[in-house]
């Protein structure tokens, strides 16, 4: 079956399928145990799960040819939430570049979570902060969506630590319209110079 989990045995037990797909997560360099790793389409849907073993290892078997994204969620505080690496599998078996799980210090800050604003316009913008993880040439996008799971904004990713908002929507149905009072969360990603893509924990947001 396409995206089926392995566990990687040392040479006692059953016979498990031989991973195509393998790698190893780090915590700012040393391996990093019992993390939760998921094999997901290029859309997001979850295919496959596995744990990071005692060096950090895991695989996947019977990966076809595509594009996939390797997902790691984090679990200590200072980690990452998760980190994601996007791979393209050629029918070949690949060993994909290591995944650091650790966080830098990157954290959203502002507005904290549960905050209640009165909704922005292009007088009165909300203004989205955050730490930028400890690491040379990381960027960072804000994304907004409404209660629904509906997109409502995307920022362009940069080196920076704090971007306004006008209140415009740039995205879906709320394309060029200012954004309604109402529940939104908000959550910020980075993008990191070994290609792969880091989140901290998303944020609920109140707009009056």
């Amino acid at each position: 079956m396409p995206g089926c989990s392995v566990d990687i045995r040392d040479g006692v037990g059953p016979r498990v399928p031989v991973p195509n797909v393998e790698g190893w997560v780090v915590r700012a360099g040393s391996p990093a145990q019992g993390l939760e790793v998921d094999l997901r389409t290029e859309a997001g849907q979850q295919v496959a799960t596995t744990t990071t073993g005692r060096a950090g290892g895991f695989g996947f078997a019977d990966v076809t040819p595509g594009t996939w994204e390797v997902k790691v969620s984090g679990l200590r505080t200072g980690d990452f939430e998760s980190a994601v690496r996007t791979i393209l599998v050629d029918g070949e078996t690949m060993t994909i570049p290591r995944v650091d799980i650790y966080g830098y210090g990157a954290a959203a800050l502002e507005p904290g979570d549960g905050a209640t604003l009165k909704a922005p316009n292009p007088t009165r913008p909300v203004v989205f902060r955050w730490v930028l993880p400890d690491i040379a040439g990381a960027a960072a996008r804000v994304r907004l969506h409404d209660s629904a799971g509906n997109a409502v904004w995307f920022s362009q990713s940069f080196q920076g630590d704090s971007l306004p908002w006008n209140g415009l929507g740039n995205q879906g149905r709320y394309q060029g319209t200012l954004a309604p009072p109402g529940s939104y969360t908000w959550r910020v990603k980075f993008e990191l110079p070994d290609s792969s893509e880091a989140r901290v924990a998303t944020r609920r947001l109140v707009l009056t």
